[in-house]
């Protein structure tokens, strides 16, 4: 198959149709091919569809289909891009109707795991299929928004898309590769959102929102990210039983201003699972060692109580 302009005279296929899908389909819509095809059957939008869905989905470009079979049939390409809880039996029902050549793009938030079920069930009908990742917002990126990808599909998926204004960057050939990376990001940014929205509400009945958010940012703004991780990672081996008795005091003082400490609580159990172990005795005799030394040590000792269990 020829890129870019070959490309656009294939038929995609999207299962699915929130922000993600209807952001890449209409992108596609304007490449001069064939409508994308769309196949919903959610909640909200499914056969017999709305006129409001309809209508929508004729302003992206899209053509509707009323069912899988019927999408599956017309398509070379297939997007899986439905909510999480049914990602996986979407996946094994669209590989039960894979062609022999045929790609299937999830870009699914997954887990590895599922991940790697449902690509082997493609795989094993003559399929080919890609664990694509969003690393970001479709929101603030558009179509052009980073897709971190792997399976055995993800090299043939950047050949082809990468022309067309997608942003893809390969992991490797195995499933769940790519999801394994999506997921521990999710575990830092949705968990920093999570920090940042009860920190500055607890600001806000306090009265300090303002003076809070600049104590947030300055230190944030000053330093690359990346130190700042390799200090958190090398200090903590060190701290992480002080700092969870600080965030005891911590959790208490949100109490009395009327906030369930949910996420203080939550980092003081972490801290406490760091300092459990008595590494920080190690670590303070030696010279010199890296955040890798601390998080290989973390590692060895997770390994142990499983083993243990």
């Amino acid at each position: 198959m020829a890129r870019g302009i070959g490309m656009t005279q294939q038929v995609i296929g999207f299962v699915g149709f929130g922000e993600a899908a209807q952001c890449f389909a209409t992108h596609l819509a304007g490449k001069g091919g064939p409508a994308p095809l769309v196949f919903c059957e959610g909640k909200t939008n499914r056969p017999p569809y709305s006129d409001a869905f309809q209508d929508m989905a004729s302003a992206c470009g899209v053509e509707l289909v009323d069912s899988l079979p019927a999408l599956m049939a017309r398509a070379d390409i297939v997007f899986s891009a439905v909510v999480v809880a049914t990602a996986a039996p979407v996946g094994q029902a669209i590989a039960g109707l894979v062609r022999p050549g045929m790609l299937v793009v999830d870009v699914n938030a997954s887990t590895p795991r599922a991940k790697r079920l449902v690509g082997d069930a493609v795989t094993g009908s003559g399929g080919a299929f890609v664990d694509a990742n969003l690393m970001g917002a479709v929101s603030i990126y558009g179509a052009a928004v980073p897709l971190y990808c792997s399976g055995d599909g993800a090299a043939r998926f950047a050949e082809w898309f990468a022309p067309l204004g997608f942003t893809i960057e390969l992991a490797g050939p195995d499933a769940g590769t790519a999801a394994a990376v999506k997921m521990l990001r999710s575990v830092v940014t949705k968990g920093m959102e999570a920090l940042i929205v009860e920190a500055l509400t607890a600001a806000s009945l306090a009265g300090v929102r303002s003076e809070a958010l600049r104590g947030i940012c300055e230190p944030m703004d000053a330093t690359r990210y990346s130190k700042f991780v390799d200090m958190c990672v090398r200090t903590d081996v060190l701290h992480a039983e002080r700092r969870a008795v600080e965030m005891d005091g911590v959790a208490e003082g949100l109490r009395e201003i009327g906030l369930q400490p949910i996420m203080t609580e939550a980092t003081a159990a972490r801290l406490r699972t760091s300092a459990r172990p008595g590494l920080g005795d190690d670590f303070a005799g030696r010279q010199a060692y890296s955040a890798d030394d601390v998080l290989d040590a973390y590692a060895a000792r997770m390994a142990d109580l499983a083993r243990d269990s």
